[in-house]
């Protein structure tokens, strides 16, 4: 790259000659954030011109329409080295920059990096945070983030927390407001002022953490507890709900319902997973925790089927979007939905599920920003489907094993236990007073365990 003179204000020159292994620049919105990044990583691939980087953001939209646009503004010379099909900048000198999206941090694993440059990770996961610091366990390198605070998160939590109070001398955190930026209008900076609540703006000019406003479900701290003895054993009715996905995020709830409440016991989420990994989860989560009715999304029939031809406990799922959320925030106004504070990216995906409030049109308004929210819509589709009946007394021990279980191979779909066929053969007879289950077993042999 050919030397340019760049102009920074003091806030970016500190933050680029931080030499902390864990550096954070939280600032507000068009603060020059990104730019700042775009200009750190570049000093990084001349300082390490055979090593290897990593750029990631929390999705490819991110990626492609900010990270790397700014990236190829800023050095233009770099996009003639850029593979998009492989996701990696090919240096000339022999080093590579992986080109990642946290929707799927999964996939940075086994990258040994000497650099990572980490844009709008405050809209990533904790896992993303957990895997980014151990791509430079080996080598020492830095983790360079340029963000927005959009939550009370890991963000919060696990970084700025423990610098603010000097517990981790590898961190160093820089902030800064939008009007830093000399480029940033004072006029629109001062209408913003009077414009949003005072909330929103520290946390969306300032640069401050706040609470995010316009929550789809504000889940209070009472709610979130400690996991329960034998939940699954005290239990009535253990459900799930499922999202699929690929290049976005699949995702699977575990809930348990136990004295008219609910609780969210277990989560998976992960992206890049085919179809039989899917499977393979849920199959895990019905033995693991009992599941008797799973609630997938309603738009994937043919994920569904495949579900079905496994033998999963396979129900219709309620696809109302604002219906489910209604019921979902009227269950928490009623105290009566609680989460484990193991499900961590549950709690993540609620503190940033949120909707619109800057959308023209009503409709816009009324459904939630379509980002990072896969555990949200599993957690509804279970959640306005199930149906209850109180009358019904909790079963089976905490020994208890689905005999239907006991031998099936999930991604073969082959059974060897006699009594999983016969109760295969014979599902058509079980009956149910939950709406569409008759349809539902009519189309395929769904199994109830507490009738083999």
């Amino acid at each position: 790259m050919n030397t340019k003179e760049v102009k920074l204000f003091r806030q970016q020159y500190d933050a680029i000659q931080s030499k902390a292994q864990f550096t954070v620049c939280c600032a507000g919105v068009q603060s020059g954030k990104t730019f700042t990044g775009a200009h750190w990583v570049g000093l990084k691939m001349q300082e390490f011109p055979q090593g290897t980087g990593v750029i990631v953001a929390p999705s490819y939209k991110i990626l492609q329409q900010a990270t790397l646009a700014k990236l190829w503004d800023v050095f233009p010379e770099l996009h003639r080295y850029y593979k998009a099909q492989k996701e990696v900048i090919e240096l000339p000198g022999g080093g590579q920059v992986f080109i990642r999206s946290a929707d799927a941090p999964l996939s940075i694993e086994g990258i040994t990096a000497d650099y990572i440059w980490g844009d709008e990770l405050g809209m990533a996961s904790q896992l993303t945070w957990t895997v980014l610091r151990s791509r430079v366990s080996m080598t020492g390198g830095q983790v360079f983030i340029t963000t927005t605070p959009y939550a009370m998160n890991w963000l919060y939590k696990e970084f700025y927390l423990p610098w603010q109070e000097g517990r981790d001398k590898n961190l160093a955190f820089y902030t800064w407001p939008s009007i830093a930026n000399p480029a940033f209008s004072k006029e629109f900076y001062d209408n913003e002022q009077k414009r949003l609540t005072s909330e929103e703006f520290h946390r969306r000019y300032m640069g401050e953490f706040q609470k995010m406003t316009g929550l789809v479900w504000d889940l209070p701290s009472d709610l979130i507890i400690d996991p329960i003895d034998n939940i699954v054993g005290k239990a009535t009715t253990r459900i799930m709900g499922v999202d699929f996905g690929f290049r976005n995020p699949a995702a699977i709830v575990t809930i348990a319902y136990y004295d008219r409440a609910y609780y969210v016991i277990a989560e998976w989420k992960q992206a890049e997973r085919v179809t039989a990994d899917i499977l393979q989860a849920a199959y895990n989560f019905v033995k693991d925790y009992r599941v008797e009715k799973i609630y997938p999304d309603p738009e994937d029939q043919e994920k569904i089927q495949e579900m079905r031809n496994k033998f999963l406990p396979v129900y219709e799922a309620n696809k109302s979007v604002v219906d489910g959320i209604n019921h979902v925030r009227q269950l928490i106004h009623e105290k009566r939905l609680f989460v484990f504070k193991t499900c961590i990216q549950t709690l993540e995906e609620m503190s940033q599920y949120r909707y619109d409030e800057a959308a023209l049109d009503r409709e816009a308004k009324e459904l939630p920003v379509k980002l990072n929210d896969h555990l949200m819509d599993a957690l509804r589709y279970a959640l306005y489907s199930f149906q209850p009946s109180d009358n019904r007394q909790p079963q089976a021990s905490p020994a208890w094993r689905p005999s239907y279980l006991g031998d099936l191979d999930i991604l073969s779909g082959t059974v060897e236990s006699k009594t999983a066929v016969k109760a295969i053969n014979n599902s058509n007879r079980f009956a149910s007073q939950e709406t569409g289950y008759r349809e539902a077993v009519k189309a395929s042999p769904i199994i109830n365990p507490y009738q083999l």
